[in-house]
């Protein structure tokens, strides 16, 4: 028999055996609390594409380290400040946003440019088809002005801020345009015609984070349709993978509505407050393994937005594959995260989520 057969097949039954042991020796049976981790809950929701990750990177800092540190009068030297690519070209009379549309199986390819004149840029109106992009207009507007520019959007806008000032103006209760993912020409035609955009002077973008089906049917039923005055932008969702894309991105969205990459205050705070955790931390020498697990049992891995959380953080996470999927009782049994992170909205007990079973 192959040796490696073998010895996965020793390893295995060790596993098992070590779990069996370390049940039958507490008599208590403590589950997880055996090792004595910190635990903490993180809002997940908050762990995106968007300025808002700050918040879940700052919740975790005080479950593992304790107060934060000021910001008070602190400021990010130059050299120190992420330095990320610009989406975005200045042109004669404009812009050009660079648009890519994430590659997933099932979906038509999209890469190009969408290009803006200063006139649309100051009368644009945004029709946000993910919660990740109205996220990163609350952040650049504040909550207060976010609704004269985002106009309409899709499900999760509604579910996530459901005292938002956008109309009531189709059948359905919320008005919404429907799921993410899957444009309802429909439904947009519906709101732009209820919106008079064809006469109204205003200038209206279709913003997509991820990737839409049937996007040049799409563009081609807006035509067929009169809204020459209407533009979609991709926004490459899967492709963020460090904190200098993010702001990319959100330097993109806020050039489309007029905001200078020097004038967009989200981008400062961020820049700020990363700053100063990473600053804090940076002679910390305490080495601390780490474990999330989402209300699904799932684990994000290595390249994972969680995981640039946890670089910034100087936690280890014991879930090394590149992917969010599910470690086994049995695996955390053997690391012992020093830190175990659960979601925000998990309905479990605390016992279930710490595996405390009665003998």
């Amino acid at each position: 028999m192959n040796s490696k057969i073998i010895a996965a097949g020793v390893i295995a039954a060790l596993i098992i055996a070590g779990a069996s042991v370390y049940f039958m020796s507490n008599n208590d049976d403590k589950g997880w609390y055996a090792w004595d981790p910190t635990v903490g809950e993180v809002d997940y929701t908050k762990i995106t594409a968007t300025p808002q990750i700050i918040d879940s990177i700052e919740e975790m800092y005080q479950t593992v380290y304790g107060e934060l540190p000021s910001t008070s009068g602190v400021v990010v030297p130059e050299d120190e400040k992420l330095v990320y690519e610009s989406l975005v070209t200045d042109t004669a009379g404009g812009i050009q946003v660079r648009s890519v549309m994430s590659a997933t199986s099932g979906n038509d390819q999209h890469t190009g440019s969408v290009y803006f004149t200063d006139e649309e840029i100051e009368n644009m109106k945004i029709i946000s088809y993910s919660s990740g992009v109205t996220d990163s207009y609350v952040e650049m507007l504040g909550t207060d002005n976010v609704w004269n520019t985002v106009v309409a959007a899709g499900n999760s806008t509604w579910k996530n801020y459901a005292d938002n000032d956008m109309e009531n103006w189709s059948t359905s209760a919320t008005g919404t345009l429907g799921s993410e993912y899957t444009i309802s020409t429909e439904n947009l035609l519906s709101y732009l015609n209820y919106a008079n955009a064809d006469t109204n002077g205003e200038h209206y973008c279709v913003v997509v984070w991820g990737y839409i089906t049937d996007y040049d049917k799409i563009c081609n039923d807006l035509s067929d349709a009169g809204y020459s005055n209407v533009d979609i932008l991709c926004i490459d969702y899967y492709s963020i993978t460090s904190f200098e894309y993010l702001l990319s991105v959100v330097d993109a969205l806020g050039q489309i509505v007029g905001i200078e990459p020097e004038e967009n205050v989200s981008i400062d705070d961020f820049q700020l407050r990363l700053y100063v955790m990473m600053n804090a931390l940076e002679s910390n020498t305490d080495e601390h393994t780490v474990y999330l697990e989402r209300a699904d049992r799932k684990s994000p891995g290595a390249d994972t937005l969680a995981q640039l959380c946890f670089d910034v953080l100087k936690l280890e996470n014991i879930n090394t594959v590149t992917s969010t999927t599910m470690v086994s009782d049995e695996i955390v049994l053997i690391e012992k995260p020093d830190v175990i992170f659960f979601t925000k909205g998990d309905t479990r007990t605390m016992d279930e989520k710490m595996r405390v079973t009665t003998v």
